[in-house]
């Protein structure tokens, strides 16, 4: 018998239920963002998206009167964290969708857990044969999807390359940022971190984008109240349940999913076209991840405690 805390349960239907949850939540918001991101500017867009999420989570917070008193150290923290987690990172999102299709965005975002294996190396870690070889085999797939002449040329797909391998960037960084506010419950967290991320974008969209000439469609504010309500509010209080029941490993599975998704929300609803190309690029992507990040070794019981 084992001294120490006991590990996640095996995943059963709720785990599976809960992990579907996050990657429809997260996997459609790229649909959500382009739809609104054609009326609204990129700023505006995240910081009415931002906004939203924190005020739900906020009054989820005072009705369980669970919200902590926090110290101006604590403040500041989570100004850091919600500007690398949501407010920098979802504004590049929402800028390359801008330029290229929301499944080309979502795949590229697919990157992350290979980039923060490889960041890792600054905090001691030496990065595995498998990391450098998925991290490789996923730029390839980068190419595919955006195209081998994106980066030679300054144009659309150019700019939204750019924007979407910085947004996977910035959430990677922010993987390791967000060790200052790990004392804290993860509801406060992602309250706190979203609340100042309305906070970062407000005034930049105002400052920015200035105030929206008119008022949007009903379509375009309903895309805008399920990427707060929904993509952002609900995937979390979801996250939250399923990260402690099943444990992360189970939990990264998300992003394979995720990018499937996206790829068939933007394919079915929102036109964009599928080529051979871009499909290959979705398949070489999800391969490098897929490499980088299953362990070969490891046996289930293993998975349990992680």
């Amino acid at each position: 018998m084992s001294s120490g805390k006991a590990g996640p349960a095996m995943p059963g239907p709720v785990e599976y239920a809960l992990l579907a949850g996050v990657s429809l939540t997260w996997g459609t918001s790229y649909m959500f963002t382009k739809i609104a991101v054609g009326t609204l500017q990129p700023f505006t867009l995240i910081a009415c998206r931002c906004f939203v999420a924190a005020i739900a989570l906020l009054l989820i917070v005072t009705f369980r009167r669970s919200f902590k008193r926090l110290s101006w150290k604590d403040v500041a923290a989570f100004a850091l964290v919600g500007l690398m987690s949501n407010a920098a990172p979802l504004s590049l999102i929402a800028i390359s969708v801008s330029h290229v299709n929301s499944s080309v965005t979502a795949t590229t975002l697919a990157l992350v857990p290979l980039i923060t294996a490889m960041l890792a190396v600054f905090g001691g870690d030496r990065p595995k044969p498998r990391n450098i070889a998925g991290i490789l085999i996923g730029l390839v797939g980068i190419v595919l999807l955006f195209g081998p002449d994106a980066l030679l040329h300054a144009g659309e797909s150019a700019r939204g390359a750019i924007a979407a391998v910085g947004a996977a960037l910035v959430f990677s960084s922010a993987l390791f940022v967000m060790a200052i506010v790990r004392h804290h419950d993860p509801l406060t967290v992602t309250v706190g971190s979203l609340m100042a991320a309305a906070l970062w974008m407000i005034p930049t969209a105002l400052i920015v984008d200035g105030i929206p000439p008119a008022w949007p469609s009903i379509g375009v504010t309903g895309a805008v109240l399920v990427l707060g309500l929904l993509n952002t509010a609900l995937s979390s209080l979801m996250l939250f349940a399923l990260v402690p029941r099943a444990g992360a490993t189970f939990t990264s599975y998300n992003n394979y999913l995720v990018p499937v998704i996206a790829v068939l929300c933007g394919t079915v609803f929102l036109g964009e076209p599928m080529t051979a190309q871009s499909a290959l690029g979705v398949i070489v992507v999800l391969a490098g991840v897929g490499i980088s990040t299953v362990r070969r070794s490891a046996r289930p019981e293993r998975l349990l405690h992680q």
